[in-house]
């Protein structure tokens, strides 16, 4: 037996509130959104290898992730870009400039003899112009610039074309941490594995066994990314597999370093070739003037529908809050990644909420002038609009769904948001609205004609006259 239009109209009205139920487990307490980088503040970064292979290319991002989650940052977002770049996105980070010193940092790690340096050059122009080129990378091949500072235990600031091979590298690096010397000066602690202690022991020893034979110093350069660090003499075999790298470092150097050497050193060189760093206060500023545009908007909203429709403006008003609720407990339950582009495309859809209701709306006095009965008006309003309120919606969804597959970032974001808040409107316009009012309509205000904003008047058909001018 079929149910009858009161009870199905019940029936839909318990499923929305069940659903809206559901849906403000998830969407309260606002907290519960995860916002993104332009409204908590964080870092944005595209870096690219000027050469990488494929593989390459995806252990660089495996070793960005790892650098990544040491510093801590909740939700990441690290994404490969074409064949050479990758994307990450750091909300809610509070030192940015740290992050992307980390997560960029190539780390190679290198120990040479300092006897092994060559010539010095005052100069890195010098440096090129004796070796016949005229950047770092037109150098041939098994040929590294390394520079030498005077702040790193040099007589001066020098410049070395090396061309003899590593002693030890930091591919037999097991574990590095930050620490405090006997002077409590901050250090970098290292193991190496069972080959690199065995390097190591066999390098240092060599080294001490001279510089007891010459009586001169013999140092030990430990070099990283080209750049001496530290190079301290080395008067005895050092065995166990540890080493350690003091300098004039601060803490909080030692500490990213001691974290890009954990994560071990980028197989390629990456450069940012585009970077957005948006302050946490910036960033809430941002989220707030967002957040009072939104409800500016929704207000100004339901005054318009109140005052010019009344009780049908009443009804369309409760049912753009609960698409409201259901909207933001459907992208927090899907776990969407709020941005300023997304909160301008739910503002947008705030009004498109309410678009199906104008036409119905207007449809309905236009059934009312024709001298049509409050509930066959509603009936007929519904019907005949339904298909113009179909129509728009779907253009606007397709178009939506052609920008979330043709675009990137925020713009995808304002996508995802516009197709997702235009399909709920239209169920709720359609579904919510008219079942409240089938369900209302027994109640003697919904009888009234100017109380429901239909006060129209009725089309007169005049009589005709014969016989023309009298």
């Amino acid at each position: 037996m079929p149910l009858s239009r009161t009870k199905r109209d019940a029936l839909i009205l318990i499923l929305v509130a069940v659903l809206l139920g559901v849906a403000a487990y998830f969407a309260f307490p606002l907290s519960k959104t995860k916002l993104g980088l332009d409204l908590q503040g964080g870092l944005a970064v595209i870096l690219q290898a000027k050469q990488a292979t494929d593989e390459q290319m995806d252990q660089a991002m495996d070793i960005i992730q790892n650098r990544v989650n040491k510093l801590g940052v909740a939700e990441p977002e690290i994404q490969r870009q074409g064949t050479n770049k990758i994307s990450v996105q750091l909300p809610g980070i509070e030192d940015p400039e740290e992050a992307l010193a980390v997560i960029g940092k190539t780390a190679v790690l290198e120990f040479y003899d300092v006897k092994d340096f060559g010539t010095p050059y005052s100069s890195k122009e010098e440096a090129l112009a004796a070796a016949g080129v005229k950047s770092e990378d037109e150098l041939p091949e098994g040929t590294k610039l390394i520079f030498w500072p005077k702040e790193k235990g040099n007589v001066q600031d020098q410049w070395f074309l090396v061309t003899a091979k590593p002693a030890v590298t930091g591919d037999m690096l097991t574990g590095a941490q930050a620490s405090f010397d006997r002077y409590d000066k901050p250090k970098v602690d290292m193991q190496f594995n069972a080959e690199g202690a065995k390097v190591f022991a066999e390098v240092t020893g060599r080294m001490a066994d001279t510089a007891q034979v010459t009586g001169e110093d013999q140092r030990l350069a430990i070099v990283l990314d080209g750049i001496v660090e530290s190079a301290p003499r080395v008067l005895e075999r050092i065995e166990g597999g540890r080493a350690e790298i003091t300098g004039n470092f601060t803490t909080k150097e030692t500490k990213e370093l001691a974290l890009v050497l954990q994560t071990g050193a980028l197989p390629v060189e990456l450069e940012p070739i585009s970077q957005n760093m948006v302050g946490a206060t910036l960033g809430k500023a941002a989220l707030r003037q967002a957040l009072i545009a939104g409800l500016l908007g929704l207000v100004l909203t339901v005054l318009f529908m109140i005052t010019y429709y009344r009780l049908l403006g009443l009804v369309a008003s409760v049912a753009l809050l609960i698409y409201g609720v259901l909207f933001i407990g459907i992208l927090n339950g899907i776990g969407v990644t709020m941005t300023l582009p997304g909160i301008a495309g739910i503002i947008l859809t705030l009004g498109m909420a309410v678009d199906a209701n104008v036409l119905i709306f207007a449809r309905m006095r236009d059934e009312v002038a024709a001298g049509k009965t409050i509930g066959a008006a509603t009936a007929a309003g519904f019907a005949k609009a339904f298909r113009a309120v179909f129509d728009c919606n779907m253009t606007t969804i397709i178009t939506a769904i052609i920008l979330f597959w043709a675009a990137t970032g925020g713009v995808k974001g304002f996508a995802l948001t516009l197709g997702i808040g235009v399909a709920l409107s239209f169920l709720t316009a359609v579904l919510a609205t008219r079942s409240m009012l089938s369900l209302l309509s027994g109640w003697k205000p919904f009888r009234n004609y100017r109380l429901l904003g239909l006060h129209v008047r009725q089309a007169v058909t005049l009589p005709s006259q014969e016989g023309g001018r009298r």
